[in-house]
């Protein structure tokens, strides 16, 4: 017997050049091409480009820090810095207050009809904030509803409505569903034997809340709080109708590209902001290491509910009631799709369906277009999306993090941020992209990649690779391996993650208006110009059409992976 257990005269073929399966490596370097030209080199020159002045070519001797002393210099760019922490803190405060209570209510007393009650608190989260945000002038403005209610019945005189008092109410009620769904989630699984012995003990339902329920929720709390604080402060849509004068960064940003094509300075700002984010990213991953110390519930009992009738009766009333005032801006904007007269009167006038006949000569092109855009980038994030995350899980070798990261990364940075980085990019030759519909593809599929990324990860990982190595040890190539193994069975995440996608980009916003062109116009640019011309009956009932696409697109999603639409966004 020879060496290593071979038998002497046996023929050994060695791994040659030959015998290695480079489709793998392949798609790998695709995976580093596709990442480097449109992700990291973007980010990279928008950070050169803010540390020069505007109209000065990009060099050595021309780097300044002038864009950013404007921070301390500039009145404008402290006050839009000031507001944007301002009205982010108070979105905060506020989606907690309403998340927090919402999520006690709904894992510990027995109300009815909870699983509706889940849902229907999850959609303020799904549909896009902005469709909702210019409701609150017909509901809120000078002479909104609930405005002149407040004034005849109770003599109250509202303030105004645009600035941050309404920029942080839309906020609020868009993103207290992370609050909800993430503090329903801790609770769910929080060792019920914990509060049982503190029942046993005779601790009240004050002192059980405050010694055991809130410190076991709250690095939930912590991670749902930094979540609102990145998502309002990176938000373009809300502040650019009800803002007014109220400039936050994200319409500063928006102000120096169209106002004076100062792409240096939107790049300084743009930095301010990703810092931030930054900031609350690094916070988070504290908070949630944190969480990992929590005691979380070993057995499959089930947290005992509160059965009291007064309790269940108290409750079922004030979860409605934060449910329906958080979706009384897209009811709203139903009634104002059939009003054709609302404006500067209380209610509407008359009820008809001629704001949707007046679409029809207005708004089918850019509706086509967002189609268009939505299922091409769509199609593309998956084929991507599912390469990158098999590469991502399967693959050894070192630096795999850096893939995750990268990939991610649009996932926390402001939609905003990433128009601007692709305009400095893409702006000007070699590769001029600016106003084509490529680059909108490409924002699109950078931002929405993640969604495909992070469910193709979670259904590799919960995959048995036995099949894989069945099919690899019969001679089959990694290509053929992937595409009749691998792919079906993570087919139904994919798909699902691919219909989030398309849904999520139907009502994308801020990284449209730094990229889109008269010809590529979409249908949140045409809700948004309907807006700017107080044409609030054609915006309302286009915002109508984006907010069913939406619903039918999730819908279909939550049918497809067989799971409730609370558990589709962070709940249990």
């Amino acid at each position: 017997m020879a060496r290593g257990g071979v038998p002497e005269g046996t023929l050994v073929k060695k791994a040659g050049f030959r015998d290695i399966d480079w489709s793998a490596w392949i798609v790998l370097a695709m995976v580093a091409v596709i990442l480097v030209l449109f992700l990291i080199y973007p980010i990279g020159r928008m950070l050169l480009e803010s540390f020069v002045r505007q109209d000065d070519p990009l060099a050595v001797e021309n780097l300044t820090l002038y864009n950013f002393r404007r921070f301390v210099t500039s009145k404008l760019y402290k006050d839009a810095m000031m507001h944007s922490l301002a009205v982010s803190l108070s979105s905060v405060l506020f989606a907690t207050l309403l998340g927090l209570p919402l999520a006690f209510i709904m894992s510990r007393i027995d109300i009815p009809g909870k699983s509706v009650l889940t849902s229907l608190a999850t959609l303020p989260l799904i549909l896009p904030p902005f469709v909702g945000a210019y409701s609150w002038i017909l509901l809120l403005g000078k002479n909104g509803f609930i405005t002149f209610l407040l004034k005849k019945y109770l003599g109250i005189d509202m303030p105004s409505i645009y600035g941050f008092h309404g920029i942080t109410i839309a906020q609020a009620l868009s993103y207290y569903p992370f609050v909800f769904l993430m503090v329903q989630g801790s609770l769910s699984l929080a060792d019920p034997y914990l509060e049982e012995s503190a029942d046993v003990m005779g601790a009240g339902f004050l002192r059980k809340l405050r010694t055991i329920t809130l410190p076991l929720v709250a690095p939930s709390i912590g991670a749902a709080a930094i979540t609102v604080f990145m998502k309002a402060i990176g938000n373009f849509g809300v502040p650019s109708i009800l803002g007014g004068e109220y400039y936050v960064l994200p319409t500063l940003i928006y102000f120096q590209i169209v106002g004076f094509y100062n792409v240096n300075a939107a790049s300084a700002i743009s930095l301010v902001s990703v810092l931030f984010s930054i900031a609350a990213l690094l916070l988070m991953r504290r908070v949630t290491a944190r969480q990992a110390a929590v005691t979380l519930t070993t057995t499959t009992r089930k947290v005992k509910q509160i059965t009291n009738p007064v309790a269940k009766t108290v409750g079922f009333i004030v979860a409605l009631l934060i449910i329906l005032v958080s979706l009384a801006p897209h009811i709203t904007v139903l009634v104002a799709a059939f009003s054709e007269k609302w404006a500067g009167t209380p209610w509407p006038t008359k009820m008809s369906a001629a704001n949707f006949l007046t679409l029809q000569s207005h708004a089918l092109s850019p509706l086509k277009n967002s189609l268009v855009l939505a299922v091409v980038a769509t199609l593309i994030s998956v084929v991507i999306g599912s390469l990158v995350a098999y590469t991502a899980v399967r693959r050894k070798f070192s630096g795999r993090w850096i893939i995750d990261l990268a990939v991610m990364l649009p996932f926390v940075l402001p939609g905003i941020v990433i128009g601007v980085a692709l305009l400095t990019a893409f702006g000007a030759p070699p590769l001029y992209l600016a106003g084509t519909a490529y680059i909108l593809v490409v924002a699109y599929v950078i931002r929405r990649m993640p969604y495909v990324f992070r469910s193709a990860s979670g259904a590799l990982q919960g995959m048995d690779p036995v099949l894989e190595q069945a099919s690899t040890i019969m001679g089959a190539s990694w290509a053929r391996t992937f595409g009749k193994v691998t792919l079906p069975l993570i087919a139904p995440s994919v798909v699902a993650a691919g219909l989030i996608t398309f849904t999520t980009l139907i009502g994308e916003l801020s990284t449209t208006m730094m990229l889109y062109s008269a010809r590529w116009k979409t249908v949140t640019v045409a809700i948004y110009e309907y807006l700017l011309e107080d044409l609030l009956g054609p915006a309302c009932a286009l915002g109508t059409i984006v907010n069913v696409i939406v619903l039918v697109g999730i819908f279909a999603a939550t049918k497809l992976l067989g799971q409730k639409v609370s558990n589709m966004f962070g709940g249990s």
